[in-house]
Protein backbone atom coordinates (compact mmCIF):
# COMPACT_ATOMS: atom_id res chain seq x y z
CA UNK A 1 0.00 0.00 0.00
CA UNK A 2 2.71 2.25 0.85
CA UNK A 3 4.62 1.61 -2.45
CA UNK A 4 1.62 2.59 -4.48
CA UNK A 5 0.84 5.28 -2.63
CA UNK A 6 4.55 7.09 -3.37
CA UNK A 7 3.83 6.05 -7.36
CA UNK A 8 0.59 8.03 -6.82
CA UNK A 9 2.23 10.96 -5.07
CA UNK A 10 5.04 11.28 -7.13
CA UNK A 11 2.11 12.25 -10.02
CA UNK A 12 1.58 15.69 -9.95
CA UNK A 13 -2.06 16.30 -10.23
CA UNK A 14 -2.77 20.06 -10.17
CA UNK A 15 -5.32 20.45 -12.01
CA UNK A 16 -4.87 22.67 -15.52
CA UNK A 17 -8.16 22.70 -17.35
CA UNK A 18 -7.27 22.07 -21.03
CA UNK A 19 -3.65 21.45 -20.86
CA UNK A 20 -2.51 18.66 -23.51
CA UNK A 21 -6.11 18.47 -24.43
CA UNK A 22 -7.55 16.84 -21.50
CA UNK A 23 -10.11 17.67 -19.56
CA UNK A 24 -8.21 18.76 -16.24
CA UNK A 25 -4.65 18.87 -17.82
CA UNK A 26 -2.26 15.45 -17.87
CA UNK A 27 -1.18 14.88 -14.29
CA UNK A 28 -4.80 14.23 -13.08
CA UNK A 29 -5.43 12.27 -16.47
CA UNK A 30 -2.25 10.12 -15.33
CA UNK A 31 -3.43 10.25 -11.59
CA UNK A 32 -6.58 8.42 -12.84
CA UNK A 33 -5.28 6.17 -15.29
CA UNK A 34 -2.57 4.87 -12.68
CA UNK A 35 -5.19 4.38 -9.97
CA UNK A 36 -7.82 2.59 -12.36
CA UNK A 37 -5.27 0.23 -13.67
CA UNK A 38 -4.70 -0.20 -9.84
CA UNK A 39 -8.52 -1.31 -8.76
CA UNK A 40 -8.13 -3.77 -11.99
CA UNK A 41 -5.77 -5.80 -10.91
CA UNK A 42 -7.32 -6.29 -7.62
CA UNK A 43 -10.38 -7.39 -9.94
CA UNK A 44 -12.12 -4.22 -9.73
CA UNK A 45 -14.56 -3.23 -12.39
CA UNK A 46 -13.13 -0.18 -13.31
CA UNK A 47 -14.96 3.16 -16.15
CA UNK A 48 -12.59 5.89 -17.24
CA UNK A 49 -15.08 8.43 -18.58
CA UNK A 50 -12.75 10.01 -21.23
CA UNK A 51 -10.65 11.63 -18.54
CA UNK A 52 -13.67 13.67 -17.25
CA UNK A 53 -14.11 11.04 -13.91
CA UNK A 54 -13.50 7.80 -13.06
CA UNK A 55 -14.55 5.00 -11.05
CA UNK A 56 -14.13 1.10 -9.75
CA UNK A 57 -16.81 -1.10 -8.42
CA UNK A 58 -16.89 -4.47 -6.42
CA UNK A 59 -19.84 -6.80 -5.19
CA UNK A 60 -23.78 -6.80 -6.45
CA UNK A 61 -26.95 -5.93 -5.90
CA UNK A 62 -29.34 -3.22 -6.37
CA UNK A 63 -28.04 -0.62 -4.15
CA UNK A 64 -25.14 0.85 -4.78
CA UNK A 65 -22.50 2.91 -1.84
CA UNK A 66 -20.39 5.49 -3.04
CA UNK A 67 -16.81 6.32 -1.88
CA UNK A 68 -15.75 10.20 -3.27
CA UNK A 69 -12.26 10.60 -3.62
CA UNK A 70 -10.08 13.43 -5.56
CA UNK A 71 -7.21 12.72 -7.01
CA UNK A 72 -6.14 16.28 -7.85
CA UNK A 73 -3.82 18.46 -5.38
CA UNK A 74 -3.24 21.97 -4.67
CA UNK A 75 0.23 23.44 -5.49
CA UNK A 76 3.26 22.45 -3.82
CA UNK A 77 4.61 25.64 -3.37
CA UNK A 78 8.60 26.34 -2.10
CA UNK A 79 10.48 25.55 0.64
CA UNK A 80 9.96 21.83 1.12
CA UNK A 81 12.27 19.75 2.66
CA UNK A 82 11.73 16.91 1.05
CA UNK A 83 10.39 16.66 -2.52
CA UNK A 84 6.73 17.35 -3.03
CA UNK A 85 6.31 14.68 -6.22
CA UNK A 86 8.49 11.60 -4.80
CA UNK A 87 6.97 10.10 -1.63
CA UNK A 88 9.64 10.08 0.74
CA UNK A 89 9.75 7.76 3.69
CA UNK A 90 11.06 9.13 6.47
CA UNK A 91 11.15 6.51 9.74
CA UNK A 92 7.40 6.47 10.53
CA UNK A 93 6.77 9.31 8.11
CA UNK A 94 5.66 9.45 4.34
CA UNK A 95 6.27 13.20 2.82
CA UNK A 96 4.69 14.57 -0.35
CA UNK A 97 1.65 16.59 -1.98
CA UNK A 98 -1.51 14.75 -1.29
CA UNK A 99 -0.46 11.86 0.87
CA UNK A 100 -3.18 13.15 3.38
CA UNK A 101 -5.31 15.31 0.54
CA UNK A 102 -6.49 13.13 -0.66
CA UNK A 103 -4.11 10.13 -2.23
CA UNK A 104 -3.42 8.65 0.99
CA UNK A 105 -7.30 8.68 1.67
CA UNK A 106 -7.64 7.08 -1.57
CA UNK A 107 -5.42 4.43 -1.35
CA UNK A 108 -6.58 3.24 1.82
CA UNK A 109 -10.03 3.45 0.71
CA UNK A 110 -8.96 1.14 -2.37
CA UNK A 111 -6.89 -1.54 -0.16
CA UNK A 112 -10.25 -1.32 1.92
CA UNK A 113 -12.51 -2.58 -0.33
CA UNK A 114 -9.38 -5.43 -1.59
CA UNK A 115 -9.64 -6.69 2.04
CA UNK A 116 -13.54 -7.64 1.61
CA UNK A 117 -12.95 -8.98 -1.85
CA UNK A 118 -10.05 -11.21 -0.66
CA UNK A 119 -12.22 -11.95 2.45
CA UNK A 120 -14.36 -14.11 0.03
CA UNK A 121 -17.73 -12.38 1.54
CA UNK A 122 -20.73 -12.18 -0.47
CA UNK A 123 -21.47 -8.65 -0.84
CA UNK A 124 -25.39 -8.33 -2.03
CA UNK A 125 -24.54 -4.62 -2.30
CA UNK A 126 -22.36 -2.55 -4.87
CA UNK A 127 -19.79 -0.35 -3.62
CA UNK A 128 -18.47 2.45 -6.26
CA UNK A 129 -15.29 4.54 -5.16
CA UNK A 130 -15.61 7.54 -7.84
CA UNK A 131 -12.52 8.96 -8.65
CA UNK A 132 -13.06 13.34 -9.07
CA UNK A 133 -10.30 15.17 -10.53
CA UNK A 134 -11.38 19.13 -9.53
CA UNK A 135 -12.26 19.16 -5.80
CA UNK A 136 -9.32 21.87 -5.08
CA UNK A 137 -9.85 24.53 -7.45
CA UNK A 138 -14.00 24.24 -6.40
CA UNK A 139 -15.03 23.63 -9.91
CA UNK A 140 -16.30 19.97 -9.60
CA UNK A 141 -17.04 19.87 -13.15
CA UNK A 142 -15.66 16.18 -12.64
CA UNK A 143 -18.98 15.48 -10.29
CA UNK A 144 -20.94 17.52 -12.33
CA UNK A 145 -20.29 15.02 -15.34
CA UNK A 146 -20.53 11.94 -13.17
CA UNK A 147 -23.94 12.67 -11.89
CA UNK A 148 -25.18 13.58 -15.56
CA UNK A 149 -24.34 10.01 -16.76
CA UNK A 150 -23.89 7.52 -13.90
CA UNK A 151 -25.80 5.97 -11.23
CA UNK A 152 -25.96 8.17 -8.39
CA UNK A 153 -25.01 6.15 -4.72
CA UNK A 154 -27.43 5.51 -2.44
CA UNK A 155 -25.45 6.94 0.62
CA UNK A 156 -21.87 6.68 1.38
CA UNK A 157 -18.32 8.64 2.38
CA UNK A 158 -15.70 11.30 1.38
CA UNK A 159 -12.33 10.45 2.59
CA UNK A 160 -11.66 14.24 3.31
CA UNK A 161 -12.34 15.50 6.27
CA UNK A 162 -12.08 14.35 9.80
CA UNK A 163 -12.40 11.88 12.01
CA UNK A 164 -15.11 10.85 14.05
CA UNK A 165 -17.35 12.27 11.05
CA UNK A 166 -18.49 15.77 9.58
CA UNK A 167 -22.52 16.63 9.61
CA UNK A 168 -21.94 20.25 8.91
CA UNK A 169 -19.84 21.87 6.44
CA UNK A 170 -19.73 25.75 6.20
CA UNK A 171 -20.77 27.20 3.12
CA UNK A 172 -17.56 28.62 0.91
CA UNK A 173 -17.49 32.08 -0.99
CA UNK A 174 -14.72 33.18 -3.39
CA UNK A 175 -14.33 36.36 -3.75
CA UNK A 176 -12.20 38.87 -5.80
CA UNK A 177 -11.66 42.39 -4.79
CA UNK A 178 -9.94 44.30 -8.00
CA UNK A 179 -7.97 47.57 -8.58
CA UNK A 180 -6.43 49.80 -11.36
CA UNK A 181 -2.72 49.40 -10.82
CA UNK A 182 -2.22 53.09 -11.74
CA UNK A 183 -4.59 53.55 -8.77
CA UNK A 184 -3.25 50.82 -6.46
CA UNK A 185 0.31 52.21 -6.03
CA UNK A 186 1.62 48.87 -6.98
CA UNK A 187 3.78 48.33 -10.01
CA UNK A 188 3.59 44.49 -9.45
CA UNK A 189 2.59 42.30 -6.92
CA UNK A 190 2.29 38.01 -6.50
CA UNK A 191 1.35 36.05 -3.40
CA UNK A 192 -0.28 32.68 -2.79
CA UNK A 193 -0.60 29.57 -4.91
CA UNK A 194 -4.39 29.16 -4.85
CA UNK A 195 -6.99 31.15 -3.10
CA UNK A 196 -7.61 28.06 -0.61
CA UNK A 197 -4.43 28.04 0.87
CA UNK A 198 -2.73 30.80 3.63
CA UNK A 199 -0.19 32.27 1.24
CA UNK A 200 3.58 31.66 2.54
CA UNK A 201 5.09 34.40 0.05
CA UNK A 202 4.81 37.68 -1.84
CA UNK A 203 6.95 40.05 -3.84
CA UNK A 204 5.87 43.19 -4.79
CA UNK A 205 7.22 46.28 -6.41
CA UNK A 206 6.21 50.01 -5.46
CA UNK A 207 7.54 53.55 -4.62
CA UNK A 208 10.88 52.04 -6.96
CA UNK A 209 11.65 49.47 -4.23
CA UNK A 210 11.14 45.96 -4.46
CA UNK A 211 9.69 43.94 -1.21
CA UNK A 212 9.54 40.54 -0.10
CA UNK A 213 7.43 38.16 2.73
CA UNK A 214 7.54 35.33 4.16
CA UNK A 215 5.08 33.42 5.67
CA UNK A 216 3.16 29.99 6.70
CA UNK A 217 1.08 28.05 4.50
CA UNK A 218 -1.99 26.38 5.90
CA UNK A 219 -5.33 25.24 4.86
CA UNK A 220 -7.72 27.96 3.51
CA UNK A 221 -10.38 27.37 5.92
CA UNK A 222 -8.24 27.55 8.97
CA UNK A 223 -6.37 30.50 8.52
CA UNK A 224 -5.13 31.15 12.23
CA UNK A 225 -2.87 28.14 11.76
CA UNK A 226 -0.80 29.63 9.09
CA UNK A 227 0.83 33.17 8.66
CA UNK A 228 -0.35 35.00 5.84
CA UNK A 229 2.55 36.57 3.52
CA UNK A 230 -0.02 38.53 1.93
CA UNK A 231 -1.33 40.35 5.05
CA UNK A 232 2.77 40.82 6.48
CA UNK A 233 3.23 42.97 2.71
CA UNK A 234 0.55 44.88 2.94
CA UNK A 235 1.62 45.95 6.55
CA UNK A 236 5.55 46.25 5.42
CA UNK A 237 4.27 48.48 2.87
CA UNK A 238 1.93 51.13 5.02
CA UNK A 239 5.05 50.99 7.28
CA UNK A 240 7.26 51.86 4.69
CA UNK A 241 5.25 55.13 4.11
CA UNK A 242 5.14 54.93 0.67
CA UNK A 243 1.44 56.12 -0.93
CA UNK A 244 -0.04 52.64 -1.44
CA UNK A 245 -3.71 53.11 -1.61
CA UNK A 246 -4.70 49.09 -2.42
CA UNK A 247 -2.36 48.31 1.11
CA UNK A 248 -4.43 51.27 3.32
CA UNK A 249 -7.73 49.94 1.88
CA UNK A 250 -6.54 46.07 2.69
CA UNK A 251 -5.41 47.13 6.07
CA UNK A 252 -8.47 48.88 6.56
CA UNK A 253 -10.86 46.17 6.04
CA UNK A 254 -9.22 43.11 6.51
CA UNK A 255 -6.10 43.59 8.02
CA UNK A 256 -5.03 40.25 10.32
CA UNK A 257 -8.36 39.90 11.00
CA UNK A 258 -9.33 36.56 10.20
CA UNK A 259 -12.82 36.68 11.04
CA UNK A 260 -14.32 39.50 9.35
CA UNK A 261 -14.63 41.97 11.62
CA UNK A 262 -13.06 44.68 10.31
CA UNK A 263 -16.08 44.21 7.11
CA UNK A 264 -18.66 43.95 9.76
CA UNK A 265 -19.20 40.26 8.59
CA UNK A 266 -17.88 38.37 11.56
CA UNK A 267 -21.00 35.97 12.11
CA UNK A 268 -20.77 32.74 14.00
CA UNK A 269 -23.81 30.34 15.10
CA UNK A 270 -23.37 27.52 17.68
CA UNK A 271 -22.62 24.53 15.48
CA UNK A 272 -20.70 25.99 13.40
CA UNK A 273 -18.85 28.66 14.43
CA UNK A 274 -17.24 31.94 13.31
CA UNK A 275 -17.06 32.50 9.88
CA UNK A 276 -13.41 32.62 8.73
CA UNK A 277 -11.32 34.89 6.17
CA UNK A 278 -8.65 33.99 4.22
CA UNK A 279 -6.76 36.32 1.66
CA UNK A 280 -5.67 33.19 -0.34
CA UNK A 281 -3.97 35.26 -3.48
CA UNK A 282 -3.08 38.24 -5.14
CA UNK A 283 -1.75 38.98 -8.48
CA UNK A 284 -1.18 41.47 -10.78
CA UNK A 285 -2.54 40.96 -14.71
CA UNK A 286 -4.07 43.18 -17.42
CA UNK A 287 -3.32 46.40 -15.63
CA UNK A 288 -5.21 45.34 -12.49
CA UNK A 289 -4.34 44.42 -9.23
CA UNK A 290 -6.44 41.40 -7.89
CA UNK A 291 -7.34 39.87 -4.32
CA UNK A 292 -8.25 36.56 -3.63
CA UNK A 293 -10.80 35.89 -0.57
CA UNK A 294 -11.88 32.33 0.74
CA UNK A 295 -14.52 32.52 3.15
CA UNK A 296 -16.27 29.86 5.01
CA UNK A 297 -19.33 30.92 6.45
CA UNK A 298 -21.54 29.26 9.29
CA UNK A 299 -24.08 26.62 8.26
CA UNK A 300 -26.92 29.10 9.65
CA UNK A 301 -26.28 32.30 7.06
CA UNK A 302 -26.46 32.73 3.67
CA UNK A 303 -24.18 33.84 1.00
CA UNK A 304 -26.44 36.48 -0.80
CA UNK A 305 -26.58 38.68 2.93
CA UNK A 306 -22.78 38.45 3.48
CA UNK A 307 -21.82 39.51 -0.53
CA UNK A 308 -23.97 42.43 0.38
CA UNK A 309 -22.42 43.53 3.35
CA UNK A 310 -18.78 43.24 1.52
CA UNK A 311 -20.08 45.15 -1.30
CA UNK A 312 -20.88 47.85 0.94
CA UNK A 313 -17.65 47.56 2.57
CA UNK A 314 -15.80 48.49 -0.48
CA UNK A 315 -18.05 51.09 -1.76
CA UNK A 316 -15.64 53.64 -1.03
CA UNK A 317 -12.84 52.61 -2.42
CA UNK A 318 -11.99 52.21 -6.18
CA UNK A 319 -12.09 48.49 -6.76
CA UNK A 320 -14.22 46.15 -8.92
CA UNK A 321 -16.25 43.53 -6.72
CA UNK A 322 -16.90 40.02 -7.76
CA UNK A 323 -18.71 36.59 -6.16
CA UNK A 324 -16.51 34.07 -8.71
CA UNK A 325 -18.71 31.10 -6.91
CA UNK A 326 -19.86 30.14 -4.04
CA UNK A 327 -21.32 26.65 -2.26
CA UNK A 328 -24.34 25.94 0.12
CA UNK A 329 -23.42 24.84 3.66
CA UNK A 330 -24.32 21.10 4.41
CA UNK A 331 -25.69 20.13 7.32
CA UNK A 332 -27.81 16.55 8.07
CA UNK A 333 -28.69 14.44 11.16
CA UNK A 334 -26.10 13.71 13.16
CA UNK A 335 -27.90 10.42 14.83
CA UNK A 336 -28.95 9.51 11.29
CA UNK A 337 -28.60 5.79 10.47
CA UNK A 338 -25.65 6.09 8.43
CA UNK A 339 -23.74 8.32 10.85
CA UNK A 340 -24.22 5.78 13.23
CA UNK A 341 -22.42 2.99 11.28
CA UNK A 342 -19.87 5.26 10.36
CA UNK A 343 -19.21 6.59 13.97
CA UNK A 344 -19.29 2.41 15.17
CA UNK A 345 -16.91 1.21 12.64
CA UNK A 346 -14.50 4.33 13.88
CA UNK A 347 -14.92 3.32 17.66
CA UNK A 348 -14.65 -0.06 16.86
CA UNK A 349 -10.93 0.44 15.43
CA UNK A 350 -9.67 3.69 17.45
CA UNK A 351 -11.80 3.33 20.96
CA UNK A 352 -12.24 7.50 20.36
CA UNK A 353 -15.84 8.52 21.55
CA UNK A 354 -15.51 11.98 20.22
CA UNK A 355 -18.67 13.62 18.64
CA UNK A 356 -18.91 14.18 15.47
CA UNK A 357 -18.07 17.78 13.91
CA UNK A 358 -19.16 21.11 11.77
CA UNK A 359 -15.76 21.70 9.37
CA UNK A 360 -15.05 24.90 7.43
CA UNK A 361 -13.64 22.78 4.51
CA UNK A 362 -15.21 22.07 1.91
CA UNK A 363 -15.81 18.22 0.55
CA UNK A 364 -17.33 16.22 -2.20
CA UNK A 365 -20.12 15.72 0.44
CA UNK A 366 -21.43 18.45 -0.91
CA UNK A 367 -22.02 16.72 -4.25
CA UNK A 368 -24.43 14.35 -3.73
CA UNK A 369 -26.94 13.46 -1.38
CA UNK A 370 -26.30 11.01 2.13
CA UNK A 371 -22.34 11.58 1.76
CA UNK A 372 -20.48 12.07 4.48
CA UNK A 373 -16.97 13.29 5.31
CA UNK A 374 -15.37 10.47 6.87
CA UNK A 375 -11.76 11.02 7.92
CA UNK A 376 -8.78 10.86 7.20
CA UNK A 377 -7.79 13.05 9.73
CA UNK A 378 -7.57 11.75 13.28
CA UNK A 379 -8.16 13.81 16.63
CA UNK A 380 -5.08 15.07 17.98
CA UNK A 381 -2.85 13.80 15.32
CA UNK A 382 -0.82 16.41 13.06
CA UNK A 383 -2.95 17.34 10.19
CA UNK A 384 -0.33 19.11 7.27
CA UNK A 385 -3.06 19.43 4.08
CA UNK A 386 -2.22 21.98 2.01
CA UNK A 387 1.39 22.90 3.74
CA UNK A 388 4.88 22.21 3.05
CA UNK A 389 6.35 19.29 3.83
CA UNK A 390 2.75 17.58 4.23
CA UNK A 391 3.17 14.05 5.69
CA UNK A 392 0.98 10.88 6.62
CA UNK A 393 2.29 8.98 9.94
CA UNK A 394 2.03 5.25 8.76
CA UNK A 395 0.65 4.18 11.89
CA UNK A 396 -2.50 6.51 10.68
CA UNK A 397 -2.51 5.00 7.20
CA UNK A 398 -3.05 1.60 8.32
CA UNK A 399 -5.46 2.75 10.92
CA UNK A 400 -8.07 4.58 8.50
CA UNK A 401 -7.21 1.51 6.21
CA UNK A 402 -8.99 -0.54 8.42
CA UNK A 403 -11.17 2.11 9.93
CA UNK A 404 -12.83 2.14 6.19
CA UNK A 405 -12.41 -1.63 6.04
CA UNK A 406 -14.90 -1.90 8.65
CA UNK A 407 -17.13 1.02 7.90
CA UNK A 408 -17.81 -0.52 4.15
CA UNK A 409 -18.49 -3.44 5.85
CA UNK A 410 -20.99 -2.19 8.20
CA UNK A 411 -22.44 -0.49 5.40
CA UNK A 412 -22.97 -3.56 2.84
CA UNK A 413 -23.93 -5.81 5.41
CA UNK A 414 -27.06 -3.56 6.40
CA UNK A 415 -30.24 -4.63 5.60
CA UNK A 416 -31.46 -1.39 4.12
CA UNK A 417 -30.01 2.32 4.38
CA UNK A 418 -32.33 3.78 6.54
CA UNK A 419 -32.15 0.81 9.17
Amino acid sequence: MIAELQKLVSIESVARPGEEGLPYGAGPAAALTYVLSLCESFGFRIKNADGLYGYAEIGSGDELIGILCHLDVVPAGEGWDYPPYEGTLIGDRLYGRGVIDDKGPAIACIYAMKDLLDSGCLLNKRIRIIFGQTEENGEWTDMAAYKQCEELPAYGFTPDGDFPAIYGEKGIMLVTVSMDKEVSGILSIRGGSAPNMVPDSCVAEAGGKTFETIGKSSHGCAPWMGDNAITKMMERLCMEGLDVPFARMYMDKIGDCLHGEKMNCAFEDGDSGKLSMNAGMIKDLDEKLTLYLDIRYPVTFQSDEIMVIIEEEFAPYEVEVRLIHQQNPVYMDKNGPIMRRLLQAYRAVTGDLSAPLVIGGGTYARAMNNIIAFGPNIPGHPNTEHEKNEYILIEDLQTIREVYKRALEALAFSQNSTN
